[in-house]
């Protein structure tokens, strides 16, 4: 999988967004002129195709770059943010827009084409265990790679954040005297996020041993927090092959992705009693429904605690 978060240089980034923008503007008018679909219909076109530029602006992507694993990757980040409805109504929107861009030559291939329209875009989240969250957290560390590993987890599993939040983090986002970190959410939204005072104590260490792992590369003025093999800002690609790496390593059969720990850090305020606005507020997230999932997998929960042991559960 290709790099998704390489530095792009001034000009690509420019003709990328060029891009982006004029076959969006001319799909646009053509069924504003051309098939005449109602005045909803293009708003709302419009605008699911406008925030779909701005992510692929922030990863230096256009149209005809777009991948399979990239379309596989926004469509996870839809379901994240937003309801089922909404959901489909946004892929619909990708898939006519690629049927477009088919019939003028332009692409190849609708990377969307293979998202079931038919299933559920919205499912209840895969969830570890405060078990299974020790387990992970518990693999032993030999090399820098295995610290970093470490601290991803750690930080997505204690502040919440979205993978694309946590390594676009800079040192200078810390604040060890409130414990807290800004963070630079969706639309440039800035929010803070915590940590506790044994995991600010696990930062300092790494942020240590980070500093010597650039001082070896020669990379010492390196401002990300969480740096790759090379000693760059660590790829967005890459954060995902460290996840299915400590799957197979754990030997987990459910998925684990950066999605499972932020859903297991919501699930587990949600367990011991956090107010729903609270965990919306850490989370990032616009609308109070999008957090409501949450409420689903903790009554779950309840029920299971209510059948393993109340007396007449079984009866």
């Amino acid at each position: 999988m290709k790099d998704m978060t390489a530095i792009a240089t001034p000009d690509s980034a420019r003709n990328a967004e060029q891009l982006s923008e004029k076959y969006i503007r001319d799909f646009i008018s053509y069924i504003e002129s051309v098939r005449a679909l109602s005045e909803n219909t293009v708003k709302s076109y419009s605008n699911d195709l406008g925030q779909w530029r701005r992510y692929m602006r922030d990863r230096d992507l256009d149209p005809i770059s777009f991948t399979k694993e990239d379309a596989a990757l926004y469509a996870e980040y839809l379901q994240d943010e937003f309801e089922e409805r909404s959901v489909l109504r946004k892929l619909t929107a990708l898939r006519t827009f690629y049927g477009y861009l088919e019939k003028r030559g332009l692409v190849r291939f609708d990377p969307f084409m293979n998202i079931s329209m038919r299933q559920k875009a919205r499912r209840l989240p895969s969830v570890l265990t405060e078990d299974e969250v020790k387990e992970l957290l518990s693999v032993p560390r030999e090399s820098f790679s295995d610290e970093r590993d470490h601290m991803l987890f750690l930080f997505i599993y204690n502040t919440g954040c979205r993978i694309a939040e946590a390594i676009s983090v800079n040192i200078d986002s810390f604040d060890f005297s409130k414990r807290r970190i800004l963070i630079k959410g969706k639309g440039g939204k800035e929010r803070f996020v915590f940590f506790s005072p044994s995991t600010a104590d696990e930062i300092k260490a790494y942020l240590g041993k980070r500093s010597e792992y650039l001082a070896k590369a020669g990379k010492s003025d390196e401002v990300a927090f969480f740096i790759g093999d090379k000693g760059g800002r660590l790829p967005f690609s890459s954060a995902h092959i460290i996840f299915d790496k400590y799957r197979a390593l754990l030997g987990w059969q459910k998925e684990f992705t950066p999605h499972t720990l932020r859903h297991s850090f919501a699930t587990h305020l949600m367990d011991r009693g956090a107010d729903i606005r609270l965990v919306q507020e850490l989370l990032g997230h616009e609308s109070i429904s999008t957090t409501q999932i949450y409420t689903h997998v903790s009554r779950g929960r309840l029920k299971k605690v209510y059948e393993d042991t109340h007396p007449h559960a079984k009866e």
